[in-house]
């Protein structure tokens, strides 16, 4: 699970509890949102050891927080944090930098 903490800092918001939900219902929906793009039988946890995926969780709350309903759609950077992403998945499914080596 990604540190809702990290997002409120990163948007200087004050912490509060609504904040707080708010944020940790965004950063649940663009982890889904992500791992369903990119490769859906893998587990979130895997995922979530990837520092791309991390931006790219933080990236699409983000928007989320700002335009809920996406109205230009995803932003350049997060397609290319996809894109990304998706060049990570093989054969067997995803990967994460720790699996290389």
């Amino acid at each position: 699970m990604l540190d809702s903490d990290q997002l409120l800092d990163e948007l200087n918001l004050d912490d509060t509890p609504e904040n707080t939900n708010l944020l940790r219902n965004l950063l649940d929906q663009s982890e889904a949102f992500i791992k369903d793009s990119i490769d859906p039988k893998t587990a979130l946890a895997k995922y979530e050891q990837d520092p791309m995926f991390k931006r790219a969780a933080y990236t699409l709350a983000t928007q989320l927080f700002y335009d809920r309903t996406m109205s230009s759609g995803t932003s350049l950077g997060l397609q290319m944090m996809l894109n990304h992403l998706s060049g990570e998945v093989g054969t067997d499914g995803f990967k994460t930098s720790t699996d290389a080596g």
